[in-house]
């Protein structure tokens, strides 16, 4: 019953008859009999009170069953025209037009450019950025700080 075997039952026993002794001996093993007899009892009689009640979600679960099967018909039901593809082209389009704009303002810029710019340097002047100015050292040493 509680998974206690022949020789456990017998230690119980033996150290039952050392503790309380050979005169109480019958009078706790009837009190022991009493409140097993109790506690099987109890439990019956919340076992049958369980069952006579039911389980609580019987009550709505034609309800949640009859949502299920809406939901599921208008999924079925929805048109075959929404499409991801439409939303997809609907958010590229201001891309596109982006790019148009970006490229319109780099020809204008291109040719912008060619009309500004500046004349090659001629073989006798030297075009200003190739040439590399000349550092001389100075004519003094640099003074020394004081420590």
């Amino acid at each position: 019953m509680f998974g206690i075997g022949l020789p456990e039952m017998i230690l119980i026993l033996a150290l039952a008859l050392i503790v309380v002794g050979p005169d109480k001996l019958p009078d706790l093993a009837r009190s022991l009999a009493k409140g097993l007899m109790e506690l099987k009892k109890t439990a019956e009689g919340l076992k049958q009170s369980l069952s006579e009640e039911g389980n609580p979600l019987d009550d709505i679960k034609p309800d949640l069953e009859e949502a299920a099967r809406s939901f599921k018909r208008d999924l079925l039901d929805a048109p075959s025209n929404m499409r991801v593809d439409d939303a997809v082209t609907g958010v590229n389009r201001p891309a596109e037009n982006a790019a148009k704009t970006y490229e319109e303002l780099m020809q204008k810029t291109a040719n912008q450019t060619t009309d500004t710019s500046v004349p090659p340097a001629s073989e006798d002047k030297p075009n200003s950025l190739d040439t590399v100015p000349e550092t001389n050292p100075p004519a003094t040493p640099p003074e020394k700080l004081n420590e």
